[in-house]
């Protein structure tokens, strides 16, 4: 068989909703209008405009991935020239919800399975419709997939690979927060200009207190966090099966002022939000950094196939640095700066982050948390991101807790 000739098969959610499917020539979605735009990013389209699962798995999807035995089995069944259909890891009703969650705001909310690393929520605004995704007028940069290819400073997020550069290095210290410090003549403030007060590694964690992460930073030396970034994942050019993710960014200049502001999330750091669940996973998974999957199975014929295996992409901590990370994320969510991103009848950890940027001389404040639940049963790590909103405690940490909320309660 040809392409041409082959009707693509369908592709599924996890729990069997059928997102996008073939009648001869034509492609067809869901009805419901943002159910389509929810999941769009992670399907593609097939016009050629956007690439997701239905460009990434066309091989499945038009049978060139199916044996002899498959395509004999066809003639028998009567069923030739329909390609295999294609079931991904992602739920579309939690993807829709955490979509009207953005409330037309721009930004992204990911959610992945820390253990098998199977993404459960991959969702953006603005986000385009495949039905008329050629002919539509798109909101401005509506085809990027900021879960992927969204490069946002990570602010305070950053601190969670700060923090576990000083648990390797044995660095904590005592000090006193008066709301700023000057390091090689720059000004560093706490956000707000907050005096922290007396504080240690963990407390200083807990309140995101700028002034003791720039001077453990300067502490730990350039080397130190470099090489601690670069066990997380930055700089590098990552080759997933399922997705291709951006390369997040950490570079020093050689100025310890430089230093300071890169070790609190700002200089010249970038990450993208699923890079920043993979950070928040390997904490969660005792220092296991799993690799994003999106294919959860095949069926050909009614027979399923390449079922998602949970691959390890790294391990990018000891088990008790992981453990002592674990027990300061927990802290911020029970009494620190995300009491907003709580869940019932679970434990939340998690980190907050308010991310500066400038635009025509303006300061503005993209809004973050990363955090996961520490549970057997849920084992699920969340990023969100909210461009421009503000604090992280304010915007993104709230938004977190519903989506966890759902997840757990319902």
């Amino acid at each position: 068989q040809t392409v041409s000739s082959v009707d693509m098969g369908a592709v599924y959610d996890v729990n069997g909703q059928k997102l996008a499917w073939s009648d001869g020539d034509e492609r067809n979605y869901d009805d419901e209008k943002r159910l389509r735009l929810s999941t769009a990013h992670v399907l593609g389209d097939v016009t050629g405009m956007t690439i997701g699962a239905q460009t990434r798995f066309g091989k499945y999807l038009y049978g060139k991935a199916q044996s002899i035995g498959d395509r004999v089995e066809a003639v028998i069944q009567g069923s030739t020239g329909k390609g295999s259909d294609v079931y991904l890891t992602i739920d579309s009703e939690l993807s829709e919800y955490a979509y009207k969650l953005l409330d037309e705001r721009n930004g992204a909310v990911v959610v992945m399975n820390y253990k098998t690393g199977e993404l459960l929520i991959h969702t953006n605004y603005p986000s385009f419709d495949p039905v008329s995704v050629a002919e539509d007028e798109l909101i401005d940069t509506a085809l990027v997939d900021r879960v992927t290819m969204g490069r946002y400073p990570p602010g305070s997020t950053m601190k969670i690979v700060t923090a576990a550069a000083a648990i390797d290095a044995g660095i904590d210290f005592e000090y006193e927060c008066t709301g700023e410090t000057v390091v090689d003549g720059v000004l560093i403030r706490c956000a707000g200009g907050t005096a922290h007060g007396e504080e240690d590694l963990a407390k200083a964690f807990t309140s995101s207190c700028n002034t003791y992460f720039a001077l453990l930073s300067v502490m730990l030396g350039e080397d130190r966090i470099f090489e601690a970034a670069k066990a997380f994942g930055f700089n590098e050019e990552f080759n997933f099966t399922d997705i291709t993710l951006y390369r997040s960014n950490f570079e020093l200049s050689g100025k310890e002022s430089d230093l300071a502001w890169a070790g609190v999330g700002q200089y010249k750091d970038l990450v993208t939000p699923l890079h920043m669940t993979m950070i928040t996973s390997a904490v969660a998974n005792r220092g296991l950094m799993p690799e994003p999957k999106l294919l959860k199975a095949v069926s050909t014929n009614g027979s399923m196939s390449h079922q998602a295996v949970p691959t390890v992409y790294r391990e990018v901590l000891s088990a008790n640095t992981a453990e002592i990370l674990a027990g300061m994320m927990e802290r911020v969510v029970r009494m620190g700066t995300a009491t907003s991103a709580a869940v019932e009848n679970v434990i939340v950890c998690g980190k907050t982050g308010t991310a500066e940027y400038t635009v025509d001389g303006e300061i503005k404040n993209h809004s973050w948390f990363t955090g996961y639940i520490a549970d057997e049963e849920y084992p699920y790590a969340i990023s969100v991101i909210v461009e421009g909103a503000g604090y992280g405690s304010k915007y993104a940490s709230p938004l977190a807790q519903k989506v966890l909320n759902k997840i757990v309660n319902g």
